[in-house]
């Protein structure tokens, strides 16, 4: 199996946004390449195969070149917003966990492909009401022509649900649960030599990953971080807690996340209950962001960088609310308990 970090690789860039400072951005190879694939990629193409993606509350294409497995795409849905998905993973980027969120890009689909979308909506037999409603929503949105929706590549590694972390029921944390207790600044010093499982991911063979306390509560807090401001309200409904493993390593990934939205509050209250202990590399890019979003000549690159539509306001509060939260939990509990 291949490396995670040569997985999860970029969306695309504009080429006025890489006058920024490339360095602001994890970058590898990769990420060039997938900016190729997005560049290249085709719908109506005589190599690509679109299948109805059945499952979940969202309707969706499943993509493949031949008989390879390249990814999905999903029109807006209840629970999808393509702009929330594009700019998780740019921001994740930013903020320096990209092993962590899996790319996305934009992707309009027209034509042939449009048709076949339509068709398959139309020959579905949806029984959930979600899928019903996302289904009558996305046949409206086809009589323009097209949609634009968000594509996303295709993981080659195993993933799976990780059990207990979530309370279904609530759409919270399950604040029992090991990692949720680690990322409070009043909880357990999660530490960097023991190491724990994520239940619910296992290795093909069968085997158990595991990985230290520490690496795994710093990956969740960065990914309630990430979630705090990209408006995340769909981490913990059911199933979007996910994990994997890279060899005998386990990993959270952060691999839905459009039940989000760029474009309005958010939910910092909800989070900053959850989320009390914080990876200070993180914090320093969350600085680093709203310096550049204050910023009248870099914020335009990097709006662009992100691939934000949205009005930037949004996601600059956000940024002011995560920083402060830090600032008050340092003051009260000492930076030793407040970072990893």
């Amino acid at each position: 199996m291949r490396q995670l970090s040569c997985l999860l690789i970029a969306t695309t860039m504009s080429s006025s946004a890489l006058a920024l400072s490339p360095d602001e951005f994890q970058t590898t190879d990769n990420d060039v390449e997938f900016a190729d694939l997005v560049k290249r990629l085709d719908f109506n193409g005589a190599d690509i195969r679109l299948k109805y993606k059945d499952s979940g509350t969202s309707v969706g294409m499943k993509v493949k070149r031949g008989d390879e497995k390249i990814g999905k795409w999903a029109p807006p849905n209840s629970a999808t917003d393509p702009e929330a998905q594009v700019v998780a993973y740019t921001l994740g980027r930013f903020l320096g966990m990209r092993d962590l969120v899996v790319p996305s890009a934009y992707y309009v689909v027209q034509g042939p492909a449009l048709a076949t979308f339509v068709q398959l909506m139309n020959s579905a037999r949806e029984r959930n009401k979600w899928r019903i409603k996302n289904r009558s929503d996305n046949l409206k949105r086809a009589t323009t022509g097209q949609i634009l929706g968000v594509f996303m590549i295709e993981l080659d590694i195993e993933k799976a649900e990780v059990k207990g972390l979530a309370n279904d029921r609530g759409n919270t944390i399950n604040r029992n649960h090991p990692i949720a207790r680690f990322i409070r600044a009043d909880g357990p010093v999660p530490s960097s030599s023991s190491k724990i499982k994520l239940d619910g991911i296992k290795a093909e063979d069968g085997s158990i990953p595991t990985e230290t306390e520490l690496e795994l509560a710093r990956q969740f807090s960065d990914i309630m971080v990430l979630d705090i401001l990209t408006g995340e309200w769909d981490r913990f409904s059911g199933g979007n807690v996910e994990g994997g493993h890279v060899g005998d390593r386990a990993v959270f990934i952060s691999r839905d996340n459009g039940g989000a939205s760029m474009a309005d509050a958010g939910n910092f209250n909800k989070y900053s209950s959850i989320v009390t202990r914080f990876n200070r590399f993180t914090i320093e890019r969350v600085q680093k962001l709203i310096q550049l979003l204050n910023d009248p000549n870099e914020k335009p690159q990097l709006v662009a960088a992100l691939q934000l539509k949205s009005d930037p306001k949004f996601l600059l509060a956000r940024c002011n609310q995560v920083l402060a939260h830090v600032k008050a939990l340092v003051t009260k509990y000492g930076e030793k308990a407040v970072y990893f």
